[in-house]
């Protein structure tokens, strides 16, 4: 079996460049071709065992998430994964599908499989069910999007809150005073924090809560449609909408298009992580952008830092969001 000393021979390079290039890193243009015909002429393939067994490393990160339906998680998921390749790990990647006990399973299969750290996305686990399945394992883990209470570790996060008041402050700058909220479940984090903007927006503009007004449900098309259905059939429906998910959102506005109402016009929406799209509208229909390629990067970085020895204490970092257009 082929060895990079004889790659490295044949391309006539050294052996740490061919290792260099094996793990993704940056190598010169002059020595791309003859280290690639060499590992094809010699069919050199990484034992990755073996390179475990003596690094102790697997050279793998463990990215666990809801799904990669949603743009955000893809998004996050593709800047991940480069920051990683570029620092020679390979990306183990699954889905939970908001279920509990997939996520339970899936984070105790990356965990045990000998990962060397994982960016994980959480939705269901409690403190308890973490600590049981992570404990006496030495595996590093950045939390992204949502945290469990309880658990120490680093956090990447965006200021969903803040980003939330300000959507709604712009609905209310524009005359409405009867502004709807469809958002997820009250058990997910990010759902809990953007319908706290929202109170915060009406609080601060002398606007009285109506619970009728507020929609929480699953992070679906079909709740958003669903929703836009019973809000616009109702006596008095609202002006406006703050959707604070992607498929919500296109539920929403599949329901006011088959209604036959206009956005704006009729009633006035507010997206939340669908740019692409709303950006086509005619006239855009206006989104909270999350910075998710941003969040991908961060937490990759943050996670290399410790696999490369940082020892501080845990780091939260929120990262701001933007109003499109």
């Amino acid at each position: 079996m082929a060895t990079i000393k004889d790659v490295a021979r044949l391309a006539g390079v050294s052996p740490s460049t061919v290792s260099k290039y094996i793990n993704g890193g940056s190598v010169r243009r002059e020595n791309l071709a003859s280290i690639r015909s060499a590992i094809a002429q010699l069919d050199y393939r990484v034992d990755p065992i073996a390179r475990s067994l003596k690094t102790r490393r697997s050279h793998s990160i463990g990215i666990l998430l809801p799904s990669l339906a949603a743009p955000f998680f893809s998004s996050v998921f593709l800047a991940s994964d480069k920051v990683l390749r570029e620092h020679g790990y390979h990306s183990l990647m699954s889905c939970y599908y908001a279920d509990h006990g997939l996520e339970r399973d899936y984070l105790g299969y990356l965990i045990s499989a000998g990962v060397d750290g994982l960016i994980y996305v959480p939705e269901n686990l409690t403190a308890e069910e973490f600590q049981e399945l992570a404990d006496h394992r030495d595996v590093p883990v950045v939390q992204v999007d949502r945290m469990i209470p309880g658990v120490d570790s680093d956090i990447v996060l965006s200021e969903n809150k803040r980003s939330a008041c300000l959507a709604v402050s712009r609905l209310i700058d524009r005359g409405h005073r009867r502004i709807a909220l469809v958002g997820g479940p009250s058990s997910v984090q990010t759902a809990k924090e953007r319908l706290a903007g929202y109170l915060q927006a009406l609080e601060l503009n002398g606007i009285l809560y109506d619970g009728g007004l507020v929609f929480s449900g699953e992070l679906s098309f079909a709740f958003g449609y669903q929703s836009f259905m019973e809000l616009m059939g109702a006596g008095t429906p609202p002006t406006a909408i703050f959707s604070t998910n992607h498929d919500i959102t296109m539920g929403i506005i599949t329901a006011a298009r088959e209604r036959g109402l206009r956005i704006p016009g009729d009633v006035d929406v507010f997206g939340f992580d669908c740019v692409d799209v709303c950006a086509v509208m005619s006239p855009p229909l206006p989104v909270v952008h999350q910075p998710e390629e941003e969040i991908g990067r961060t937490a990759a970085s943050y996670l290399i830092q410790r696999l490369e020895g940082y020892g501080g204490e845990p780091r939260k970092t929120r990262l701001p969001c933007r109003l499109v257009p």
